[in-house]
């Protein structure tokens, strides 16, 4: 990986010092419900998962989730985070690199939903990502990604640089057979299917 914010380096210190980030909105929750629906504990896959509020939010959707992030203190953070489980014992938590670390690694072969909620604008090379993303990806899965779109905050917002292009848009959107989206604010929700 070749640039600062997309390494353990980086996010490692942010997580250890307590930083957290945008909670899920009831209406993103709603969006995602309505894109994925209910599960009977069919895999899932959280990328990014950070302090795992979205990985608890599937499994409370009738998946059996797995949420990895390369920051140890982010994990312990998902760990830590209370949530109450109808569905058996919670979300499982791995240490891992998607981007670099061997998919072979993960619990489940394929994932009846792969998620990258406000991480795919970090990824440096996202080809390389969705490349890695359709391999874990079941045939009938789901890809659910949230986003910032550039342009979307004032200028004078200091995060107005968080948002992907119109080419990475292109990119993340290519070669699927459907692409929905659903924009919430400065966010767009993708899912998109093989």
């Amino acid at each position: 990986m070749s640039t600062i914010t997309a390494t353990a380096d980086y996010w490692e210190p942010l997580w250890a010092g307590g930083r957290r980030y945008r909670e899920i909105s009831s209406a993103e929750a709603t969006l995602l419900a309505d894109h994925v629906g209910p599960s009977c504990g069919r895999p899932a896959l959280d990328i990014g998962t950070g302090d795992g509020a979205l990985a608890h939010h599937l499994h409370a959707l009738g998946y059996r989730t797995t949420g990895i992030d390369f920051s140890p203190s982010a994990i312990a953070a998902a760990v830590e985070k209370p949530r109450s489980h109808q569905h058996g014992e919670g979300p499982t938590w791995h240490l891992m690199d998607f981007a670099a670390d061997d998919i072979n690694a993960l619990p489940d072969r394929a994932y009846a939903v792969v998620t990258c909620r406000l991480v795919y604008r970090w990824m440096d090379d996202k080809p390389a990502f969705l490349d890695r993303v359709r391999k874990v990806l079941a045939a009938d899965g789901t890809f659910w990604v949230v986003t910032e779109l550039a342009g979307r905050r004032e200028d004078s917002d200091p995060c107005k640089h968080l948002g992907i292009t119109v080419a990475e848009a292109e990119t993340l959107t290519a070669g699927w057979s459907v692409v929905r989206t659903a924009d919430l604010d400065v966010l767009r929700c993708y899912a998109l299917r093989p």
